[in-house]
């Protein structure tokens, strides 16, 4: 079960999303390679999920190939376990094994409920963020780390190839924290690339993700990511001119180069993905945090605390004209982020 098949049969459904797709076919490609390996069986074709009761005992007990932050070889967690179902549920729809789909199903929908009801219990934050959470506070010190960083290997007399591309990726990063700060987003933002508000403008239907650079006004429009179907594109003008001189220099810089994306593996020069963003972020905040990981969801769920705990201060004191200013800031970071504000103060915003 290559890579390439299984994106093919999973491009049958033309509903879904190609880079869902193309995940699918990772995820169920990595799996039956490591069940073979559990089982010790090479498998060329799907017949091993037939064996629903011994698979689904290798995604709830058999523990992960990688050791935890004590050393510990730990079971896969409900999430993880989801990240296994999803594909071998949808492959098995698109072969038409409805029936075995369905038994997979009814174990998926389950282990979905221990997850609400584990976030229900947490107040919107698990148990591995409550280990790595910070105050906005730290975050601010944090990005101010690596701006520090970066002017320590800029003024390095002698850099290697490995010190100028660190310092490629703190740029980026420099950038990224920014955007998150102002306009707190998911991974969607690794994908983005730079247009001119002109030729934006000619776009009938925008489908990529752009930073749109005007002469008057500049825009992050985000039309590809994970709720884009219920709530659209997000179209936010860039108002701050510390992020708007980085974004319009950067752009200069590849206009040279004639790229059109805002950030690219130093090592392969391939824009980035959302699990580049990821290993990124997650590098240089445990490089500089102490070993804390700082992901795009942990970002945003520090963003809006203090704006979160400031309005639900506001309505116990009913303090009307504070609620409603801090109750825009957290309309505004829902719109971001691509949700209601009901998800965004139910599930991201974190108790003291």
């Amino acid at each position: 079960m290559d890579k390439q098949t299984l994106h093919k049969i999973f491009s049958n459904k033309t509903s879904r999303k190609d880079t869902t797709n193309q995940a699918y076919a990772q995820r169920l490609a990595s799996f039956t390679n490591r069940y073979g390996k559990f089982k010790e069986e090479k498998y060329t074709d799907w017949e091993w999920m037939k064996n629903k009761d011994d698979v689904l005992y290798f995604i709830k007990e058999v523990p992960n190939a990688r050791k935890d932050k004590e050393g510990n070889y730990t079971k896969p967690s409900p999430p993880t376990q989801i990240g296994y179902l999803n594909p071998i549920i949808e492959y098995l729809k698109e072969i038409g094994e409805y029936s075995l789909a369905d038994d997979y199903n009814v174990v998926k929908l389950v282990i979905d409920d221990q997850i609400q009801k584990k976030k229900d219990k947490s107040k919107g934050i698990t148990e591995t963020q409550k280990q790595n959470i910070i105050s906005y506070e730290d975050l601010v010190k944090y990005c101010e780390k690596i701006d520090e960083e970066i002017k320590l290997l800029e003024q390095k007399p002698l850099q290697t190839h490995l010190d100028l591309w660190t310092l490629e990726d703190l740029k980026s990063l420099k950038i990224l924290m920014r955007m998150y700060l102002l306009h707190p987003s998911r991974n969607e933002y690794s994908t983005l690339r730079f247009i001119t508000l002109k030729e934006y403008k000619k776009i009938k239907q925008p489908e990529l993700n752009y930073v749109v650079i005007g002469t008057a006004k500049s825009y992050i429009s985000i039309t590809n990511y994970k709720t884009d179907q219920k709530y659209g594109n997000k179209l936010s003008q860039i108002v701050d001119k510390p992020l708007l001189k980085m974004l319009k220099d950067l752009k200069k810089t590849r206009d040279i180069e004639e790229r059109e994306h805002l950030f690219y593996l130093q090592k392969t020069g391939t824009p980035w993905d959302n699990n580049n963003l990821c290993a990124i972020m997650t590098k240089y905040s445990k490089k500089f945090l102490d070993g804390k990981s700082i992901g795009s969801t942990l970002l945003y769920k520090i963003i809006i605390q203090e704006a979160g705990l400031n309005y639900n201060e506001a309505l116990e004191n009913d303090d009307i004209t504070s609620a409603v200013k801090f109750n825009e800031i957290l309309a505004q970071f829902a719109k971001s982020r691509g949700h209601s504000q009901k998800i965004q103060k139910n599930t991201y915003i974190v108790e003291k």
